[in-house]
């Protein structure tokens, strides 16, 4: 399996539950994997010292619990599981849990866009549970975590708001930095509309990656991104006379290069 990553959502911390705690007090050897070739039906209830396989689905009010190893499920995983050691992982094809507690920690699907629907490994962090899924259209490790991605949203956000400053108010917002005598308010507020633009990419990818775009992720936000240079552009020029030809042009190119990009992503998706 190919794959890239994004990590989908943190859960919040939580106490570990009693089974668990039970369990850790004391440290017989580990039971040897316990390998399930079914589904596991809604109303069962699995648990195992060890790690535990399941080759087939987890159904909705389903349960699989492994005291001391991980759990992989060969199939979709909508019911609930639980890894009680902090080191361990929850692995699925489909990761759609109900509930899924990894170490103490416990993420739960808030709303409907958090089910994945893919390939995913689960493991306990500092703020809860990561879960990184895996997406089939690019090869390497699952790598790209939740806060990267948020990381990504504020930056994008600063920028953002940043840009539209520059905009709405060009010469007093460059003059915290800047001698705003020393540039036009035309290329400030270009400079502006660069500004979201370069926000939108920090935006847009983090969010097409959740969607399950992969790679395409940042190449879509440049699409979007280069149609709204187009169009500030084009509005600014109405306004800015002695810079209107050269603002004109570089619109254009700008929309250009996005019809181009558009028309190769989706032929891309066509022939798979």
């Amino acid at each position: 399996m190919r794959a890239a990553a994004a990590r989908v959502a943190s859960g919040t911390r939580a106490r570990a539950s009693p089974r668990c705690r039970a369990r850790a007090a004391s440290t017989p050897p580990r039971a040897p994997a316990l390998v399930i070739s079914r589904t596991v039906r809604a109303g069962e209830r699995v648990e195992h010292d060890g790690d535990v396989l399941v080759c087939g689905d987890v159904e909705r009010d389903g349960a699989v619990r492994a005291t001391r190893g991980d759990v992989t499920v060969w199939g979709s995983l909508l019911g609930e599981v639980e890894a009680c050691e902090p080191d361990a992982c929850v692995r699925a094809i489909d990761m759609r849990p109900a509930a899924l507690r990894v170490g103490g920690a416990r993420w739960r699907l808030s709303t409907a866009k958090d089910a994945t629907g893919r390939p995913a490994v689960a493991r306990a962090a500092a703020d809860g549970v990561d879960v990184v899924v895996c997406d089939e259209n690019v090869g390497g490790d699952c790598s790209t975590s939740t806060s990267v991605r948020r990381s990504s949203l504020l930056t994008g956000a600063y920028i953002g708001a940043v840009g539209l400053a520059l905009l709405v108010a060009p010469a007093a917002t460059f003059s915290i930095l800047f001698n705003a005598a020393d540039i036009t308010s035309a290329w400030i507020r270009v400079f502006g509309v660069l500004c979201v633009t370069f926000g939108a990419y920090y935006v847009g990818t983090p969010l097409y990656e959740l969607r399950g775009f992969g790679a395409e992720s940042f190449y879509r936000s440049t699409v979007l991104g280069r149609a709204f240079v187009f169009a500030s552009l084009c509005v600014l020029a109405a306004f800015e006379r002695r810079a209107r030809v050269g603002l004109i042009a570089l619109g254009v190119i700008n929309a250009l290069s996005a019809s181009v990009m558009h028309r190769a992503l989706e032929r891309g998706r066509d022939r798979e």
